[in-house]
């Protein structure tokens, strides 16, 4: 009989090689998998759409079409401006103190960055790579933002949406600085008539 341990020696290495391959492969999907989930739930988490509704509710009850107006259209029905960046100022609360200063402190208590109103439908945002046309908007936001606009569809449908942009630290505390985690949540307005 001969002796084959040569061959078994072989057919091990075989096997580790092979098994190897398969959990890199195994670890890099897995990597994938949970880069995508971290981004994800920084989009509409229900916290902050519910936090964005009663934003949403408190710009209702002012003039809201007001910022809609910076929403112009040209002779081509193409948008000129597809976002509009809005705050506590700028004549929504046509200079009432009391309204400017509880918006204020609304937004330093939900921790909100920036604010926009913008059409629902923003789908020919979504394969924007230049910055010219309707996708100068995209210049306007930072880059986190403008990854999340990208995921907003609604092709086809009409009216206006509010996007908030929520600014905390990992603790949940407002945050000011560069170690921010940013969080996008949006809402449907329907119509601003």
């Amino acid at each position: 009989m001969k002796n084959k341990k040569g061959f078994i020696f072989i057919e091990t290495l075989v096997v580790v090689a092979v098994l190897t391959a398969s959990l890199l492969m195994l670890y890099s999907t897995y990597n994938a998998v949970i880069r995508k989930e971290k981004i994800r739930i920084k989009y509409n988490d229900s916290a902050y759409l519910y936090r964005t509704y009663y934003l949403e509710k408190f710009f209702r009850n002012f003039r809201l079409d007001l910022v809609a107006t910076a929403l112009n259209k040209d002779d081509n029905t193409k948008p000129l401006n597809v976002l509009a960046g809005f705050g506590c100022g700028g004549g929504i609360f046509l200079n009432e103190e009391d309204n400017i200063r509880f918006c204020e402190v609304f937004k330093e208590e939900l921790h909100i960055t920036n604010m926009y109103l913008t059409y629902s439908d923003l789908s020919m945002l979504q394969n924007c790579s230049n910055r010219n046309g309707a996708c100068e908007a995209l210049a306007k936001v930072n880059d986190a933002a403008a990854a999340y606009i990208k995921t907003i569809g609604g092709l086809g449908k009409s009216g206006y949406r509010v996007i908030v942009e929520f600014a905390e630290n990992k603790d949940g505390t407002r945050c000011e600085g560069d170690d921010c985690e940013f969080f996008y949540a949006t809402i449907s307005l329907g119509d601003l008539s």
